[in-house]
């Protein structure tokens, strides 16, 4: 058992709208702003707290909402090569993120299309074909959008080389997308039952560990926990858990923060969209709770590192098994 508590930040490099006009190609102004004006500062302030060098996680959109907007699959990719030649020069990890969106030109919307095997499974396997053939490998991390996941979709990610999948919320309800006003097909799993630490899915239910037949992916859950109630009680351990979003509310990031660092092998697995320094208040909690880790009693076990490394540390996988460099 180690004594380090491995911490992976992990941010989805997306367009700053999730439903994007398909004609206008803006620039990702968020993940612009990031890179340039906040990420060096983060770095550095981890990477002092805790003594070792502060590694990310960045996952990337080459989906079909991407190609039918942009013209290409690629397009982040060859808009921003020098950037993420930087970020992997740093030691981050270059993992992909997918979102199942499709164009309806009758309502003109995009439909979160859950309910769509068949699309579903082209949007998986063309965002890899357009990894492979930016990187030159297969993506070894991934994470679906809007936390959606079948058995469908891991027994896929399997075959295509997916090392490990950060796309399940542990305690998070099932219902038919995250905005209301958004069209959607199908549902968001239920995860309330679903573990809240690493796991290769069974066979037969991707929300369970594997026995006997067990899949050769790994899933790094994201951390997940109960926020205060305002008069400072927690809340009902029946109540939904939220997802350890950053920029999220700070109290309430705090408060899972603490929950998950006293689980026997603690980790955490925070996520972000790669706009989140766009909105003022949003920047600031999210800095709100940097300068938390940095000023932690006990920051001198943290490590900040990508996902695959995080997972080496909390299982006994060694870096052959996990495919990592």
């Amino acid at each position: 058992m180690t004594t380090a508590i491995p911490i992976s930040l992990c941010i989805d490099i997306e367009p700053d709208k999730r439903c994007i006009y398909p004609t206008l190609r803006s620039p990702w102004s968020g993940f612009e702003d990031l890179y340039a004006n906040h990420l060096s500062r983060y770095r550095e302030m981890l990477a002092k707290a805790t003594g070792s060098p502060a590694r990310f996680c960045w996952n990337m959109r080459l989906d079909p909402q991407i190609a039918h907007t942009y013209g290409s699959p690629d397009w982040a990719f060859q808009r921003y090569r020098g950037i993420l030649d930087s970020l992997s020069a740093a030691g981050d990890e270059i993992g992909l993120h997918t979102h199942d969106w499709r164009w309806e030109p009758e309502a003109g919307c995009w439909v979160g299309d859950h309910n769509n095997t068949r699309w579903i499974e082209y949007c998986v396997r063309s965002s890899c074909r357009t990894y492979e053939a930016c990187f030159g490998r297969a993506p070894r991390v991934f994470s679906f959008g809007d936390r959606f996941m079948s058995n469908r979709v891991m027994a896929l990610l399997e075959e295509l080389g997916i090392v490990c999948d950060f796309s399940i919320e542990p305690g998070r309800r099932a219902v038919r997308g995250l905005v209301p006003t958004e069209k959607t097909t199908g549902w968001l799993p239920d995860y309330r039952k679903a573990p809240s630490t690493p796991y290769q899915p069974s066979i037969r239910n991707f929300r369970k560990p594997g026995r006997r037949r067990k899949r050769n992916i790994w899933v790094l859950p994201v951390s997940t926990g109960w926020p205060e109630e305002p008069n400072g009680r927690k809340r009902s351990r029946s109540a939904e858990r939220v997802s350890m979003l950053l920029g999220y509310p700070f109290p309430a990031m705090r408060c899972i923060l603490e929950q998950n660092l006293e689980r026997p092998q603690p980790y955490i697995l925070a996520i972000a969209r790669s706009d989140v320094t766009l909105n003022t208040f949003d920047r600031e909690q999210l800095e709100l709770f940097l300068n938390h880790l940095a000023e932690h009693p006990m920051r001198d076990r943290f490590v900040f590192v990508p996902p695959l490394e995080t997972l080496r540390q909390v299982t006994e996988c060694s870096e052959a098994s996990l495919g990592a460099t």
